[in-house]
């Protein structure tokens, strides 16, 4: 939430109405181990209990710092974490300022949407990459684990990545990408053949049914700096039960381009043009694929040159589909075939259904070299219109 200039009067005021602002005693909820005996007998002495399930509860021990005997946060009315003060840290920063102006930097710092004291991961031209640990949890109704990223540095945006590794328990994982003016993680029934399912409805990207031990990726091209959420919380549909909790690492980039220039580049109607030879034998290319609806074919193309090889090899073409829901098809052909708007093809080589996160391999044995063209499509069980990014390493193994 951004509020924009306010008075220190008004910042006060607006808390009041808007916000939970306290200073929790961590020791209250459980966090230091040899005072949760002495605690529990003095509540059920004073014939007082206290959920530690509450929504509230839940937010303060997420914000909990790290051998902090007690902390400062500011919540929303939504339970929504904006920032948090570790006194200990508070007390050795103050650089100079008196603990007044400290603390009315620290609200104006919640309220401007920067989480101070959260952890974001910040990415800049300098850092362009870190890596995160940390666990997610099986819990219904959704309790995310959340990791603010900040790509601000990259003005004229990028292509943020993210490679998500699951650990070896039991819980499976589903991971989301949002805008950080996003509030928490909106769901909303929907039915599929008539079973109830549960999903995030405003998420940029998404990447589901992560499984123990499994890698996945998400990748989402923005056209100017700005703040994400990663927020990932166990599948409800897996084999594991509530509370199931699995750990996973998250390797987190950012690759500085013109969104605005390569998204042309997705659009013109010059195919792109791939050259191969002995001292360049291998490429990578990154794309989109649209879906044309059934029984139809509107190909994205790379054009492949192997004429270097002039006895022939075997041409490889490994693919990965992104993590959008449209899967994909792959033909490979010659360059003399017209390539067709509608029907099945008669291609060299095929590879159908990609499905989103997952890979295909092409392989064509050519006797001379020549030109091929790679057709990448959306499969006809996709949705109409819909899009999703794709990326090919294109090789050659030549005879001899």
């Amino acid at each position: 939430m951004r509020t924009g200039v306010l008075s220190d009067e008004r910042i006060i005021k607006f808390l009041n109405d808007n916000f939970i602002n306290t200073w929790v005693s961590n020791s209250e909820l459980g966090r230091i181990p040899s005072l949760r005996a002495p605690i529990a007998k003095r509540r059920e002495r004073e014939g007082k209990t206290f959920d530690m399930n509450h929504t509230l509860a839940q937010a303060i021990i997420r914000g909990w710092s790290k051998y902090s005997p007690v902390d400062c946060m500011v919540i929303t009315h939504q339970f929504e974490l904006l920032g948090v003060i570790d006194y200990n840290v508070f007390l050795s920063n103050l650089g100079g300022l008196r603990h007044t102006e400290a603390y009315l930097l620290f609200l104006k710092g919640s309220l401007e949407g920067k989480r101070p004291g959260l952890g974001d991961v910040i990415l800049t031209a300098q850092q362009p990459s870190q890596e995160v640990v940390d666990t997610f949890r099986m819990v219904t109704p959704g309790e995310y684990t959340v990791f603010a990223l900040d790509a601000t540095a990259f003005e004229e945006g990028g292509m943020l990545t993210i490679d998500i590794q699951i650990g070896r328990d039991t819980a499976d994982g589903k991971f989301y990408l949002f805008h950080d003016d996003s509030k928490s993680p909106k769901r909303k029934k929907v039915l599929d053949r008539g079973k109830s399912d549960v999903v995030v409805s405003n998420a940029l990207a998404k990447v589901l049914c992560l499984y123990a031990g499994e890698t996945k990726q998400i990748r989402h091209p923005f056209d100017h700096g700005q703040r994400f959420k990663l927020c990932a919380i166990g599948d409800e549909e897996g084999w594991c039960g509530e509370g199931s909790v699995n750990a996973f690492h998250a390797r987190i980039s950012v690759e500085e381009h013109s969104p605005k220039s390569q998204v042309e580049s997705f659009t013109a109607s010059t195919p792109l043009s791939v050259v191969l030879d002995r001292a360049q034998p291998s490429q990578e290319i990154l794309d989109i694929f649209r879906a044309p609806g059934n029984g139809y074919q509107d190909y994205t193309v790379i054009n492949i040159d192997t004429t270097a090889f002039e006895d022939g090899g075997t041409l490889n073409i490994d693919i990965r589909v992104g993590s959008e829901d449209a899967a994909g098809s792959f033909d490979l052909f010659d360059s003399d075939t017209e390539l067709p708007t509608e029907g099945i093809p008669e291609a060299l080589v095929s590879t159908w259904v990609i499905k989103s996160g997952k890979s295909g391999t092409i392989s064509h044995r050519f006797e001379q070299g020549e030109v091929f063209r790679l057709g990448a499509t959306g499969d006809w069980s996709s949705e109409k219109g819909s899009i999703n990014a794709f990326s090919a390493k294109i090789s050659v193994e030549a005879v001899g």
